[in-house]
């Protein structure tokens, strides 16, 4: 426990960054990282606050047997903040940090960025495709320790509601990995 504790400070610490000392790092850095650095910097000052629910994980029946899934937490409660930009074109970008009960019923921090692109008219449901990078620290996987992962988002939209799916590979074998969640996204301003 006292480790999540010092990881989510560190998490908060470096959200807590100004936007000035970001923006002076960004630059020198390599130009495509550099891109990506402006990227993240600028949906955050530029963006408005969004609130990030979790909800469901559904562990696929043909990859887990039916007594490691009896074992296992669907219900993946818990929220999160996040700055979100929509742009012109109806595209966006967030930025985030979620945690919720994993699994194995233990916090599962993100902290990440999502870019979705839309189809149909902003006034009715729409739906979306995109991905989302993200810095991963769960207590099962590398003792807790934060690992990057990159995942595909498919999302229902209307209004200031967001509907996300994303599917977490199999990572060898039974019993691990193969995970169908869902989660949501709430513009609050």
């Amino acid at each position: 426990m006292v480790r999540f504790a010092v990881r989510a400070f560190i998490v908060v610490a470096f959200l807590s960054v100004s936007a000035p000392a970001v923006a002076a790092e960004c630059s020198d850095l390599w130009d495509w990282l550099n891109r990506g650095c402006r990227r993240l910097v600028d949906t955050y000052e530029k963006g408005s606050n969004v609130l990030v629910v979790s909800g469901y994980a559904w562990h696929t029946p043909w990859t887990w047997t039916a007594e490691k899934r009896a074992e296992e937490n669907e219900l993946a409660w818990g929220g999160g903040l996040g700055r979100m930009v929509e742009h012109p074109n109806g595209d966006t970008e967030t930025v985030y940090f979620l945690v919720f009960s994993d699994s194995h019923y233990r916090p599962q921090y993100n902290l990440g960025y999502g870019w979705s692109t839309y189809w149909g008219a902003r006034d009715s449901l729409q739906a979306g495709l995109g991905y989302t990078l993200m810095v991963v620290a769960r207590n099962d996987i590398f003792n807790g320790w934060p690992f990057p992962a990159v995942l595909p988002l498919v999302s229902l939209r209307y209004d200031k509601v967001t509907l996300y799916s994303t599917y977490i590979p199999t990572v060898g074998g039974v019993n691990n990995g193969s995970i169908l969640y869902v989660f949501g996204k709430i513009a609050l301003d």
